[in-house]
């Protein structure tokens, strides 16, 4: 038991004066003192050298001066507030409200906001917080912070189309001097917990969920959603894959809705490969928006419908100036995205010395007296050179070279050297070509076939954009740029939050939900449920300490009125 507005002496201490106030009070009598005056004039002149309670030595009556001094006490102890606590009155609370897709179905959050707000009642302040685990994890109320703050801050939050953010914030609890020693964090809503995660957890972690679920309901929705280059090898076009997913007791896939551009594409364009697993063969690479919605919707509306902008491919036309070698040629002609012509072209590419579309970026071949490396890049644009090399060297196709075995016949180290200018282009050692085997390798039509999209500067696209999970990668040969460099530039995984329309400075975007966690209504590792709530909160004791002083003062009263106390 503790106390929010007094220390435990001032609570102790204050009881001890209103026993011994109450004792003085208990000592003074009444006494009768017959004065004879000659006139009423005089009387109240007498009633004032006459005072009618004084202090005497008997103490009687101890069963009214006890029922004061309860009633008192009861009082006082309401006034200190009194906060109550189990047996784990050292930990730290973490109060976790989940604001994921897990827990929007139905009246869940409403459920799970109520249960917050009751149990957060009878915690004392200064040992929690509340974490609001949306699409990024946010810190609802801090430790100290009067817990009135949580219904303003929680005006017009509702659940998000993402996946739980549980598992980010247990990791960063799992970090080295984080976590209080001993710290209980109560999980308010579906969040799924990993087991992993939880292992990882200091000694002295509790892990709980505030609410009971017993199960849910059958549920379907679109799991991932992603393109990929087109099985007819049309350079123009692409290939939507659909995946549906769902809990075991779900009802099979029926009525799935393919729109492009707000258009509905005819039923037969659905290609079914199995039970749960759908193509749209040849959509167009022309930046236009497709929807996915399954129509029969359920009590989970979030995973419904999952968006995807497809990405724009036109072929890249290619000038090719002076003598090349052939290996060069064949390279072009192979890629159905590269296309030789002689006028209006993007690009062109040629050897160091010839003057032929001078003003367009270039792929050339010099000299090795002329540059001191094998591949020299010019740049443009405002990143960093750190950021520019590496995006570069990724994007050009150069970590797939054989530069050791380069090395080796050269007789001399392979290096990429960078320089920022005005037009973009990319310069090789011509030897290479004439006297080495780097034509003859697999990797030369790689090389060629991106040098020629980095230099149109082809923008980046993704097989897939879905919420929670990091820019894919591993994309397809013909990418200009494996990652946007405007959302790498730190090196590490870029993770999306949540669903819905992103923009950045290479254009828009939509992201899916596409969860397999939250489509599946995944239960993660079972928890206990949490007693932070089960017992009488701060607001309650104090509402019993005054109904009982009432009590008392009503056994006062009857007691007085038989005549039992005066």
């Amino acid at each position: 038991m503790s106390f929010a507005n007094l220390p435990l002496l001032g609570v102790l201490g204050g009881i001890a004066g209103i026993a011994a106030l109450l004792f003085l009070l208990q000592l003074l009598r009444i006494r009768h003192v017959e004065v004879a005056v000659p006139t009423t004039i005089f009387w109240r002149a007498a009633a004032r050298e006459a005072p009618v309670r004084v202090l005497r030595g008997v103490f009687r009556h101890p069963l009214a001066y006890l029922l004061v001094l309860a009633i008192c006490t009861l009082l006082w102890l309401a006034f200190a507030g009194p906060e109550a606590h189990d047996d784990r009155t050292s930990a730290y609370r973490v109060l976790f409200l989940d604001g994921s897709a897990h827990t929007a179905a139905g009246s869940e959050f409403d459920e799970a906001v109520d249960k917050l707000k009751s149990d957060l009642a009878g915690l004392p302040d200064s040992a929690r917080e509340v974490i609001w685990g949306g699409a990024r994890n946010l810190k609802l109320l801090k430790a100290g912070e009067d817990r009135l703050l949580l219904d303003h801050r929680l005006a017009g939050l509702a659940p998000e189309a993402a996946p739980s953010a549980l598992n980010e914030q247990l990791r960063l609890l799992s970090m080295p001097g984080v976590a209080p020693e001993s710290l209980e964090i109560v999980i308010y809503g579906r969040a799924p917990a990993d087991a992993v995660v939880l292992a990882a957890l200091p000694a002295g972690t509790r892990v709980s969920r505030a609410i009971d679920y017993a199960g849910s309901g059958p549920n379907r929705g679109v799991a991932s959603l992603g393109v990929s280059s087109a099985a007819s090898g049309r350079w123009d076009r692409l290939d939507l894959l659909v995946r549906i997913g769902g809990t075991p007791d779900a009802p099979p896939v029926e009525g799935v809705a393919v729109h492009v551009n707000g258009q509905r594409l005819d039923d037969n364009r659905l290609e079914w490969l199995s039970a749960n697993v759908a193509t749209v063969r040849d959509l167009p690479a022309d930046g236009s928006s497709v929807e996915v919605q399954i129509e029969a919707g359920d009590e989970l509306a979030l995973d419904d419908a999952a968006r995807l902008t497809l990405p724009v491919r036109r072929a890249i036309r290619v000038a090719l100036a002076g003598d090349l070698d052939p290996a060069i040629v064949h390279a072009i002609e192979a890629d159905p995205g590269l296309e030789a012509v002689t006028e209006d072209p993007s690009i062109v590419i040629r050897r160091r010395g010839v003057e032929a579309f001078g003003d367009l970026p270039a792929l050339e071949f010099a000299p090795a007296a002329d540059q001191e490396t094998a591949f020299e890049i010019a740049y443009t644009g405002d990143d960093s050179a750190e950021l520019a090399l590496r995006s570069s060297i990724a994007a050009l196709g150069l970590d797939q070279i054989d530069a050791a075995g380069i090395a080796a016949e050269t007789q001399g180290p392979v290096g990429v050297q960078l320089r920022h200018a005005e037009l973009a282009g990319v310069s090789v050692w011509d030897e290479l070509l004439a006297h080495y085997n780097f034509t003859g390798s697999r990797s030369f039509p790689l090389f060629v076939s991106r040098a020629a999209r980095w230099l149109a500067g082809e923008p980046a696209w993704h097989p897939y954009l879905a919420a929670g999970r990091p820019l894919p990668a591993a994309t397809v040969w013909s990418l200009a740029t494996t990652v946007d460099p405007a959302l790498d530039a730190l090196g590490a995984d870029y993770v999306l939050g949540a669903a819905g329309t992103v923009t950045s400075d290479r254009g828009v975007a939509d992201v899916a939900l596409s969860s397999d966690a939250v489509t599946a209504r995944s239960a993660g590792t079972p928890l206990a449920v949490s007693q932070a709530g089960g017992r009488a909160a701060a607001t309650g004791i104090v509402t019993w300490l005054i109904l009982a002083a009432f009590l008392l003062l009503g056994a006062e009263w009857y007691l007085y009125q038989r005549g039992m106390m005066p």
